[in-house]
């Protein structure tokens, strides 16, 4: 359930990457200088889907290489800008939370007790998840005035990478903020952003978690990660997420 799935037409999801990837070992450049090749790589790759008609049908990736209005369609840095957050947003988080929740459920033996016999707790044993291992921990944000800031002033108009993981942490937020609590609720965990850049795919990804995992669990009695040293992840720097999970599952 968590593995890379094909999403639409093959290209440019599947070509550009490996071009993307040849700019990058090819040294450090300029903020200009990716921009350009960035352009080059994006025109090339959706170009070269439209002059294959028969590498795109009705799925919503060829909807926007070949939409119209007025005669005029999208860029192609357009179209790939948004091919992108489709991946990242729709498919990359929520597959990342569900094998993060394997990860932290195991790590805390007895937490999926509860959820098993009563599926009405699944929600908010989900909403913890995020709280211990979000899939994008960091958040960037400009201050638009002064503030003060644990003893600190930070001047307006100062770019701000805010941890999770510390914000989670917080005790005037949480009670028990290093507990995993899977009956905490109301739950004022940031995964999801919040106000105007609260993310609107939300309710979407809570409820794909809690369908995936209330199938592992009535589908394996007993699931367990047998050595975590035999976890690896995803580079951090892009996204938290298990790359290999190996378990083992008890079926009944």
């Amino acid at each position: 359930m968590t593995s890379t799935q094909p999403t639409g037409v093959e290209s440019p999801l599947d070509a550009l990457p490996d071009r993307w990837r040849s700019i990058r070992e090819a040294g450090p450049v300029t903020y200009d200088e990716a921009q350009g090749q960035r352009r080059v790589v994006d025109h090339r790759g959706v170009s070269a889907v439209l002059a294959d008609p028969g590498t795109y049908s009705s799925d919503l990736t060829s909807r926007l290489l070949t939409a119209e209005v007025d005669e005029t369609r999208l860029a192609d840095e357009e179209i790939v800008g948004l091919v992108a957050l489709l991946l990242v947003a729709g498919h990359i988080t929520t597959t990342a939370l569900l094998g993060n929740a394997v990860v932290t459920f195991g790590r805390h033996p007895g937490t999926l007790a509860a959820p098993r016999e009563n599926p009405g707790r699944l929600p908010d044993a989900v909403e913890e998840v995020p709280c211990r291992l979000p899939p994008f921990p960091e958040r960037g944000r400009r201050t638009t005035r002064p503030v003060v800031l644990g003893g600190h002033e930070i001047p307006a108009d100062t770019l701000l990478m805010v941890h999770l993981g510390a914000a989670h942490r917080d005790p005037s937020r949480f009670t028990d903020p290093d507990v995993f609590d899977v009956a905490r609720s109301p739950h004022p965990h940031l995964a999801f952003g919040h106000g105007i850049h609260f993310c609107f795919g939300a309710p979407l990804a809570r409820l794909e978690a809690r369908v995936a995992l209330h199938m592992l669990m009535e589908r394996f009695p007993a699931l367990a990660v047998p050595s975590y040293e035999d976890v690896t992840y995803q580079n951090p720097a892009v996204v938290v997420g298990v790359r290999h999970l190996p378990i083992v599952v008890t079926r009944p």
